[in-house]
């Protein structure tokens, strides 16, 4: 038996994830490679994989992150990782441009007296901090959400110094939500919710497909329990909300009331269940408590039939489930609503199957507002405040002065954001891409994190910092083993109990994981005398010029942190497709009263503060409402996020101005910048481009009845009809098929195509003059005779094989390839644009300006993609690069492609599993058995005989909603 190295045995053991523990050589960022002695374990022009988890929100998913030659290009989901199951949001694909934001902090820096910024070295900083530490300083620590290690090294940090003071915070803290289970079953949590497995899914404003809780997860979820399965009906959902959100658009039934009435409709629900007995569970000791908060108010706005309907359906089915909503709503109001939707879920026996408090989310451990009130409270000149990855200075009314009440303030981030500018030093720590760390998004779960690539600038681990500083102070962190790290890896490593093989599979893996079945922690008991209403009524506008308040959370944004990230700001809001800013919803009649028009500058204000945006007029929002983004509106962060839009959060603060209150509506004039809609129509105009068919029609319908489809392959030519020749395809004709009941819209698919494919970010002065770069849109489209829905239409280049692009170029610079995709030759291309003229689908792109990369976003830059600059048309093309890696795997395995080797970047990332890919010509692969035999396909505009090679799946419309 031969020996072998240790190397050897860990990249064999451990997968090639272990490489960048064990190898430095791998860790070469941005080097030439030597051709003479090459680091051992580097191999130019090969891709390796990484397994790390996702930070850019709380949900954790898991994710693989592509490594080439030093540097990192592409995120995409894991799929063995139990939250997202491969499947990876717009804001995890935007990790990268957060690695790589040319606005990271990258030198320490120290704030004097008179608010000058000077560069300071490491050693000075933690000398200096230390030694504040030494002479009695008192710690205190805000973070962002945290667990496992880096949590379990801050406690103790904390504790060191004679401290307990330690939060996390988090702009979106469901503290309504925790408070109504804590009330109803005495655990202050965030259960799991099993949507997959529910057949009726009621949403309170929960917009669980956009930011709530872990949306790459319910958007999976969803999708599975809402698509078509032959014969079966799609599940149904229902949303009760004042505004059509992009979850709100997917429901089969919107129920648009004032945010007020939230409380009042779920009220109104659980009473007719009890009056008609139609509970599963006893809820009749609550039945004094639901009729007084009933009586207590005047009835929605909602007719009785339709609450009627809507508490049959939910009652009746097998597994229903309720979700309340928003996020960050607090105060009584949103308690009340809260505990009406929890009571619902007990009440039609949700609780203990599509509702699992055994294991609930990290998020149950986020700061509460009371929490945080005290903490700041408790700052004084002898403190030395912390604060790490949070920025509570933009995201919480006052938390600025209250954090200038600390003796020294010390920021551990990666950007200059409003927190950091009021540091009195400012250490740049690593991004989570440089990190190591532990991620435990709910029991059973835990994500493991690694660098995937060496450190760009001179930036050290948070976990490093506070250990280095605990030394320096003379009270070295100890571990529970007794032992003191020297840095936060051994920290980390020394927690885990397993052997070098078990640590090493657990990195190849992304963590470890347990696939306990939802519903197995059983159903908690009910505590009716902890079920009490608030005695006084949410604020109700009183004035002609007001309404209620109703801040919502941006998809890509989230709650501000992102903002600084180009791809995210030009990335449509899935419903009004607006980028580059933020806007103010008010209905018509409202906006009558006030003598406002569309496109008016309109101030909110509040008790808390006031902000200016331009109004959009629409029915999408309740009469009583008004409606604005979060997430926009910095006055630091970055150049991208900084003075575009409005900041939400200066609205809300405290019981006068919580979530669920009033604002005065007044037109202004001003010179901000409105946001820019990149798609101008959502009406269809009897084009039939989002088609749908009942489930009661599609059951007896047959493929091609009622439409032909045009195959784009040799065996549909007619001469009769077909103007060109067929092409005859060398091995391969590959095609896509689209699946439009299964798409919500989110736009993950835009982005990463934008990762994948060097797609330039254009900047808002370009973008608001049509010159706009993607090359997939995901456009909303109404859905006819049901004003309240829409429909997205993923549209990217159809490969067509009759393209009518093809013919007109006269350079020969958009040809058909052997393969049937139409490919763009950009050295050949000189700008005539008559491809883009006569492309039905206008799915083409050109260059209209010489496209920059700032150091070091040219880092991200994917090297088997070509950069396009000025002159030159672009477009899809189905990720060709990806094609041709498989093929020569299988080349040099000597063995036939198989079907599902090759998956583009906008399938490969979508949580809904929307996009199926594989070759027309292979008679066993997805893409031709639904292509062929599937009664919902329809190509797009058929009417034109392009014969495209992407077949659109119908939406299948329940008959009953």
């Amino acid at each position: 038996m031969s020996e072998i190295s240790r190397r050897t045995f860990l990249w064999i053991t451990g997968g090639s994830s272990i490489a960048l523990a064990t190898d430095p050589p791998r860790k070469l960022v941005n080097k030439l490679i030597p051709k003479v002695i090459p680091p051992e374990e580097i191999r130019p022009g090969q891709w390796t994989f990484y397994a790390t988890t996702c930070r850019e929100c709380p949900a954790g998913c898991g994710m693989h992150v592509a490594h080439r030659d030093g540097r990192v290009t592409k995120a995409e989901g894991n799929p063995e990782h139990p939250i997202n199951r491969g499947g990876l949001c717009a804001r995890g694909q935007s990790s990268l441009q957060g690695l790589y934001d040319p606005d990271r902090v990258v030198r320490v820096l120290q704030r004097a007296g008179d608010g000058k910024t000077g560069r300071k070295s490491w050693d000075e900083a933690l000398d200096a901090i230390s030694s504040r530490l030494r002479s009695g300083g008192k710690v205190a620590i805000l973070s962002s959400l945290q667990t496992g290690a880096l949590a379990d090294l801050m406690k103790r940090f904390a504790a060191a110094f004679g401290s307990n003071r330690l939060l996390f915070y988090e702009a979106f803290n469901y503290e309504a939500l925790r408070a109504a289970h804590q009330r109803v079953f005495g655990l202050p949590v965030i259960p799991r919710y099993d949507l997959e497995n529910s057949d009726f899914i009621l949403s309170f404003a929960a917009d669980f497909l956009e930011t709530w809780v872990s949306p790459v997860s319910y958007a999976r979820q969803f999708a599975a329990m809402h698509g078509y399965r032959d014969e079966a009906p799609p599940n149904r959902m229902a949303y009760v909300g004042p505004r059509l959100s992009m979850t709100a658009s997917n429901a089969d039934h919107f129920l648009q009331v004032a945010p007020g009435e939230l409380r009042l409709v779920a009220a109104a629900l659980l009473k007719i269940i009890m009056d008609r007995g139609w509970q599963r569970n006893d809820v009749s000791a609550l039945r004094p408590a639901i009729e007084a908060l009933v009586a207590s108010f005047p009835p929605p706005a909602v007719d009785q039939a339709s609450l009627v309907a809507l508490a049959q359906a939910f009652s009746h089915a097998l597994r229903p489930v309720a979700l309340a909503g928003p996020g960050a709503a607090s105060g009584p109001a949103a308690t009340d609503a809260a505990l009406c939707v929890a009571l619902l879920n007990y009440a039609a026996g949700a609780v203990g199957t599509t509702v699992d408090f055994s294991r609930p989310h990290a998020l149950s451990d986020s700061a509460r507002d009371q929490e945080l009130d005290l903490f700041f409270s408790s700052l004084g000149p002898q403190d030395v405040l912390f604060v790490h990855d949070t920025n509570p200075a933009y995201s919480r009314s006052g938390a600025g002065a209250q954090i200038g009440r600390a003796g020294t303030v010390v920021y551990l981030g990666s950007l200059m954001d409003e927190t950091a500018s009021l540091a009195h030093w400012v250490l740049p720590v690593d991004t989570p891409l440089e990190s190591w760390g532990e991620y435990q998004p709910e029991p059973g779960i835990n994500g493991l994190m690694q660098p995937i690539m060496g450190r760009l600038h001179d930036t050290l681990g948070a976990g490093d910092v506070f250990l280095a500083l605990a030394r320096k102070a003379g009270r070295p962190l100890v571990t529970e083993r007794g032992s003191a790290p020297q840095d936060f890896q051994a920290w980390l490593r020394e927690r885990w109990n397993g052997s070098d093989l078990s640590w090493n599979a657990a990195l190849g893996q992304g963590g470890v994981w347990q696939t306990t079945a939802s519903g197995s922690g059983g159903s908690p008991s009910l505590h009716p005398e902890g079920v009490t209403f608030a005695a006084r009524p949410a604020a109700v506008p009183v004035r002609r010029d007001e309404a209620e308040l109703w801040p919502w959370p941006s998809i890509m944004l989230f709650d501000g942190r992102l903002a600084n990230r180009g791809w995210l700001q030009e990335a449509p809001d899935p419903v009004t497709f607006f980028v580059w800013g933020n806007w103010i919803d008010l209905h018509p009649q409202k906006a009558a009263v006030l003598k406002i028009d569309d496109g008016d500058q309109v101030q909110l204000t509040t008790a808390s503060g006031s902000l200016r945006a331009t109004v959009r007029i629409t029915t999408e929002v309740s009469e009583h409402a008004a409606a604005v983004g979060l997430g926009q509106g910095h006055t630091a962060l970055g150049r991208n996020a900084r003075g575009v839009g409005a900041n939400a959060f200066v609205l809300l603060g405290g019981e006068e101005s919580g979530f669920f209150t009033t604002c005065r509506i007044s037109r202004v004039t001003g010179d901000a910048l409105p946001p820019i809609r990149t798609s101008i129509e959502s009406k269809q105009l009897h084009r039939d481009v989002v088609q749908s068919v009942r489930f009661s029609v599609l059951r007896t319908m047959k493929p091609g009845e009622g439409d032909r489809l045009d195959l784009p392959l040799p065996e549909d030519y007619r001469p009769e009809r077909d103007m060109y020749p067929p092409h005859q395809h060398k091995k391969h004709r590959w095609g896509m098929v689209i699946d439009l009941q299964r798409c919500v819209g989110c736009g993950a698919c835009t982005v990463a195509c934008y990762a994948e494919n060097n797609v330039a970010v254009v900047g808002r002065e370009l973008v608001a003059d049509g010159r706009e770069m993607a090359w997939l849109r995901v456009a909303p489209y109404r859905v006819p005779e049901q004003p309240w829905r829409y429909a997205w239409l993923p549209l990217l280049c159809q490969h067509c094989d009759a393209a009518p692009c093809e013919p007109v170029c006269p350079v020969f610079a958009a040809v058909h390839n052997e393969e049937g995709l139409n490919a763009q030759i950009y050295n050949r291309c000189i700008g005539t644009r008559y491809c883009s003229n006569n492309c039905p689908y206008k799915v083409r792109r050109f260059n209209w300006v010489n496209q920059e990369w700032k150091k070091p976003l040219d880092l991200q830059l994917n090297p088997e993609v070509t950069v396009r600059q000025r002159g030159v048309m672009e477009k899809c093309t189905f990720c060709v690069q990806r094609i041709r890696q498989a093929e020569y795997k299988a080349a040099r395995e000597g063995r036939p492609l198989r079907d599902g080797e090759i998956v583009p970047a906008c399938a490969q990332t979508c949580p809904a599993g929307v996009f199926t890919f594989g070759d027309l010509m292979d008679p066993n692969a997805t893409v031709t058995r639904l292509t062929r035999t599937d009664p919902r396909r329809y190509h797009l505009l058929h009417e034109l005989h392009t014969k495209p090679a992407v077949t659109f799946l119908r939406r299948v419309e329940n008959d009953l909603v």
